[in-house]
């Protein structure tokens, strides 16, 4: 409610009519205007400029009826005034304290007023009129706290779900780009190699680089397409698993990598989304190892036992290759997906070289079959 213009306005409109029906109701009117009148003016202005002039309206609609009616009985029709005030100030005045404080005045004055200055004045009528004003007013502050922290929190819920989805966007491109430019660059290498020495051989491995770039280039359209309104893009194809890593190490290893892939266990009982999760692990594993070290043996292994899927690339011997400014972002990539699904994973250096390894549960965390 606080900032709403059209309720500001209708407490300026309710306090205008009480104060016209207080006056009207008297035949001898001259008393009430200097007072009432100025009350009026100050809830319209504060009305309009959006509750900025705050204290003159406080005053003046708690004071106006109290003074009308000490100089002149008659006039108890004015304390719709006070009533509205009390209802306005709960309604809006974020000082809490000074709100209460307020309205135990009003409460006050207006008792003492009642058994001091006018018989039959009403008391207990208009006691009960600044009591449910109050609780009025303070029904409509919760409210409108609450209706702004639910916007808040779907704001932050909303912005909390775009930075999640940008983030496995860009472990998606990472990780496909990465690993498509990995696999290109081997058979690249290995063509300037031997260009001079067995040419037909270097032509077979620029054709395998074209190939892995078109089939990349070919992956990186779906995950795209994947991205846009399903009304507009075509039915995605199937995602990779566990049982493609497999072929994943083939393709590394035509490409010049020395390596060699051990998976055991049922496959199939692990979920999807995991075996996806697990798959990118060791593509972005396999992407480093060709990317930092030259000659190295790299050994995958992948085994679903006991309710878990065990992943572990291990990097052993080799020579590094000089690090070119590289952001971090496959460590941090891989850590993310193995979380996203409820599992953990260590990466570092060892002795020999480097290791990877992942332990995800069978299913994502919080998904029971």
């Amino acid at each position: 409610m606080p900032g709403d213009r059209n309720v500001r306005f209708g407490f300026a409109a309710v306090a205008t009519l009480a104060g016209l029906a207080a006056i009207s109701a008297r035949n001898e009117p001259e008393v009430d205007w200097p007072v009432l009148g100025v009350t009026i003016v100050c809830w319209w202005i504060w009305a309009l400029a959006e509750g900025r002039f705050k204290w003159p309206v406080y005053f003046m609609s708690i004071t106006a009826p109290l003074v009308v009616n000490i100089v002149e009985s008659g006039t108890e029709v004015s304390m719709f005034i006070l009533i509205v005030g009390i209802a306005a100030i709960a309604s809006f005045e974020r000082d809490r304290t000074l709100a209460a404080a307020l309205a135990v005045f009003a409460a006050v004055a207006t008792l003492v007023l009642g058994l001091t200055a006018i018989d039959n004045f009403g008391t207990p009528n208009w006691l009960f009129g600044i009591g449910f004003s109050w609780l009025a007013g303070q029904m409509a502050w919760r409210y409108s706290n609450v209706v702004g922290e639910l916007q808040e929190s779907r704001a932050l819920v909303a912005d909390h779900a775009a930075v999640n989805e940008r983030r496995r966007i860009a472990r998606d491109v990472h990780d496909l780009v990465g690993h498509s430019l990995s696999v290109v660059m081997l058979h690249v290498t290995g063509a300037r190699h031997l260009v001079r020495t067995d040419p037909e051989e270097a032509e077979r491995a620029l054709e395998q680089a074209e190939e892995a770039g078109r089939r990349s280039l070919a992956e990186i359209r779906r995950t795209v397409a994947m991205l846009r309104d399903e009304a507009e893009s075509e039915a995605p194809a199937p995602s990779a698993d566990l049982g493609d890593i497999v072929n994943l190490v083939d393709e590394y290893v035509i490409a010049g990598l020395d390596a060699v892939a051990e998976v055991r266990g049922p496959l199939n009982e692990v979920d999807p989304a995991v075996a996806l999760a697990g798959y990118r692990i060791v593509q972005e594993a396999l992407t480093n190892a060709s990317r930092h070290t030259i000659g190295a043996r790299v050994i995958v292994t992948v085994r679903v036992e006991e309710g878990e899927c065990q992943l572990a690339v291990i990097n052993r011997g080799g020579e590094a290759l000089e690090r070119t400014g590289g952001s971090g972002f496959g460590l941090v990539s891989m850590r993310e997906r193995a979380r996203s699904v409820g599992g953990s994973l260590v990466a570092g250096p060892t002795p020999t070289g480097w290791t990877v390894e992942a332990v995800l549960p069978m299913e994502p965390a919080g998904v029971r079959r």
